[in-house]
């Protein structure tokens, strides 16, 4: 299930994904990420909140189709939080940031834990 939480505007996109992760959640993740950047945002900040997600849920044409529109769109990023309570998710998150991040470019993809979702909004909105 993927919903928009309180706390988005500006040039921060803040969402939740839990339960299951559709082809359906990843066009509504686009759908959100374009009205922010309609609003005249030549780059978001993303909150992705993903302690509730079951990874053995997720739609493998879901991620494909998620992961071909943030490539599509990485100069449109800047920062990434990634909240969770997986050691593998920080793992992949690392990695990822490690292959794509750019900090020359503010392109910077960070996990938090969910005990630290403060920090995370503060890394979104800096």
């Amino acid at each position: 299930m993927f919903k928009v939480l309180e706390g988005t505007g500006g040039d921060v996109l803040a969402v939740e994904i839990s339960g299951s992760y559709t082809t359906e959640d990843a066009k509504q993740f686009e759908n959100a990420a374009e009205a922010q950047l309609a609003q005249g945002n030549e780059r978001i900040n993303i909150l992705a909140k993903i302690d509730q997600l079951d990874l053995l849920k997720i739609e493998p044409k879901a991620f494909f189709q998620d992961a071909k529109y943030a490539l599509g769109h990485l100069k449109q990023m800047r920062h990434l939080a990634i909240v969770g309570d997986s050691k593998l998710e920080e793992v992949l998150v690392k990695l990822d940031n490690l292959i794509l991040g750019s900090e020359k470019n503010e392109l910077i993809e960070k996990y938090f834990n969910v005990a630290d979702m403060d920090q995370a909004w503060k890394f979104v909105r800096s």
